[in-house]
């Protein structure tokens, strides 16, 4: 007797799976497009259909009520334990109303493994209807996989550029699904943050359900930015040894017992927050009036990223880290930190910024218990030998902070690009400094344009003379000279671009860096480059030539090869392409140094606030 012959639910799930394969391939709209790809490719058309359903049933998906337990009830808990989930209710009730008449397409920011099971039983609590998740097959292996593909989950090749069969087949299956009208899941960074911020988007997908929206094989769907942010994550210290060069552990069943074991331990919240939706079919109208094709596009899943960003809300580590990364790890007493914390918190309530749990740490009480959680996890050092306690960022544990740090930094880049563009201005009175100053600012915008998600320019304008009035309500009287415009950094309450963009110039110097040396009579290899960038980087720092460990990020060095690919820096080329990349990396060079500056005007601006203190 065969495993099916003991388990009739399993038997009966493989059946359904085999039959709902068929249903797709057999279905006119599918059937119509692989007779057109069977033509593109000069194949015989059966045996691309063959194919397309071989693949079909490799991913095709139901919903076994059974199944939906075990991912429930035993795979759930076992993924989300380590959090109390804190969701935003009132979101939620209107996305059960809005689900009455449209079908829903969840697009969740991506952290952790349980990010889809707190989601699931977030949905599953409110009455609502059970999503199609799609995923990678990484996550294929036995029982996980079975459980999966059971209950809902899509699990699909995390690459097939190349294979226009089993790409017909993943654009044919979402537009079935779409045209049924149910709920679709899938994370647009393609993977999970190794940084604590938004990766960038890849929006094939979207693409594919675009494309069914505009041909009429589905209705509209309604798309809903989802934010996933965590106090803590225990998976985090693996990720940042990947992020500097430690292979990835494989997913199996060892993994899956390692994993289950880790997360027992509580270790704070998981706060979940819902951007305003917005129409997949009002969108692509709107977007046609810029552009078209994969560009219209990008843009809408630019615009999912930027709802996504303004409902993440800011947390007590969050701030706390972001404060003990900008003192050049020197430890501060509980009173330091508060201090440094203040300012912060103020700025946080000026501009209205969604806070979760901020409100602890108007008081030392509150400081110190985020203090210990940090300390317990083992990314804060507590040194209580001396005449009272310090604290400090555990060596080794800087990229850990720093994801911490990262997940509300998004608030602050402009904050920080204000400054370093007031302290660019304030070296002379010449001609104009502050139309020099912001064109410094939006110098530095289209850097890190593949870093951050910066608003149209028009826009970012508008938001950097808010910046303005928050940092001096008389800030237009007050720069007139470069006297003024220094002093005016000088009496801030706080600066910040040390805090949140250094890490980010170094890794991009250290790429541009190492691009200028390439030799230009051949095409650049990204892999070998990357990989160059993390054995030099580790080198740099250790040199102190560069300040943050974090720097040392394949992430962010992927990110600096998309600038450098969009300036055309990694083709063969001449002397011309030679000197351009030498310009890219003097120019980072010049910013990591202009974030210097800050770090040193910040640290002569708290000793003597210190000196009046005593």
């Amino acid at each position: 007797m065969n495993l099916l012959e003991l388990n009739p639910v399993l038997a009966a799930t493989l059946i359904r799976r085999k039959q709902m394969a068929r249903k797709v391939a057999n279905s006119p709209r599918f059937a119509e497009q692989v007779e057109k790809l069977a033509v593109l490719l000069g194949k015989p058309a059966p045996n691309v259909a063959r194919e397309a359903l071989g693949i079909l049933e490799q991913i095709v998906t139901v919903q076994s009520p059974a199944f939906a337990l075990a991912f429930d009830f035993g795979l759930g808990p076992m993924h989300t334990r380590a959090w109390t989930v804190n969701a935003d209710e009132e979101s939620l009730a209107r996305l059960k109303a809005l689900n009455e008449t449209h079908a829903l397409v969840y697009l969740p920011t991506h952290r952790s493994y349980a990010d889809a099971f707190i989601l699931s039983r977030l949905l599953r609590g409110h009455g609502m209807k059970r999503n199609y998740i799609l995923g990678g097959n990484n996550l294929g292996f036995w029982p996980l996989g079975t459980i999966i593909r059971r209950a809902g989950g899509i699990l699909i090749r995390r690459s097939f550029q190349d294979d226009e069969i089993y790409k017909l087949v993943i654009r044919e299956y979402l537009a079935w699904l779409a045209a049924r009208r149910l709920n679709l899941e899938w994370y647009m960074e393609g993977g999970r943050s190794r940084t604590g911020k938004l990766r960038p988007p890849r929006y094939g997908l979207l693409n594919y359900l675009a494309a069914a929206v505009e041909t009429g094989g589905a209705d509209d769907m309604l798309l809903v930015p989802v934010s996933t942010t965590y106090d803590q994550m225990h998976e985090v210290t693996n990720m940042a040894a990947e992020e500097a060069g430690v292979a990835k552990a494989k997913e199996g069943l060892a993994w899956l017992a390692g994993y289950a074991r880790m997360q027992q331990k509580w270790i704070g919240n998981a706060y979940v927050r819902f951007g305003e939706p917005l129409s997949l079919r009002e969108s692509l109208a709107r977007a046609d009036g810029e552009g078209s094709g994969k560009w219209t596009v990008a843009k809408i899943a630019f615009e999912v990223f930027q709802r996504i960003n303004r409902v993440t809300p800011v947390t007590a580590p969050a701030l706390v880290t972001l404060a003990l990364l900008g003192v050049r790890d020197r430890a501060l007493t509980l009173d330091e930190v508060a201090e440094t914390l203040k300012p912060l918190l103020d700025y946080a309530s000026a501009r209205g910024l969604p806070r979760s749990q901020l409100d602890a740490l108007h008081q030392k009480a509150g400081v110190d218990e985020t203090l210990r959680t940090l300390e317990k996890s083992g990314v804060v050092s507590r040194y209580s030998g001396g005449r009272e306690a310090v604290f400090t960022i555990e060596p080794g544990q800087h990229s850990v902070a720093a994801f911490y740090r990262n997940s509300a930094i998004h608030w602050f880049v402009n904050r920080a690009i204000l400054e370093m563009a007031l302290l660019g201005s304030a070296a002379d009175d010449g001609t104009d400094p502050m139309e020099r100053a912001w064109n410094s600012a939006f110098a530095l915008r289209d850097l890190l344009k593949f870093e951050f998600f910066f608003s149209d320019k028009a826009t970012f304008s508008e938001e950097l003379k808010e910046e303005s009035r928050l940092l001096d309500r008389q800030f237009r009287q007050h720069v007139g000279n470069a006297e003024d415009r220094k002093a005016l950094l000088t009496k801030s309450p706080f600066l910040i671009a040390h805090r949140v963009l250094r890490s980010f110039l170094e890794a991009y110097f250290i790429v541009a860096d190492r691009l200028a040396e390439r030799p230009v009579d051949r095409k650049v290899d990204k892999k070998i480059l990357t990989e160059e960038c993390v054995a030099v980087g580790k080198q740099y720092v250790l040199q102190q030539r560069l300040r943050n460990p974090e720097c040392v990020s394949r992430e962010i060095f992927g990110n600096a090869l998309s600038l450098a690919v969009n300036r055309g820096l990694l083709e063969a080329g001449d002397e011309e392409l030679s000197k351009r990349r030498r310009e890219l990396a003097d120019e980072f060079q010049a910013a990591v140094l202009a974030v210097d500056a800050i770090d040193t005007l910040d640290q002569a601006r708290r000793d003597a606030a210190g000196r009046l203190a005593a």
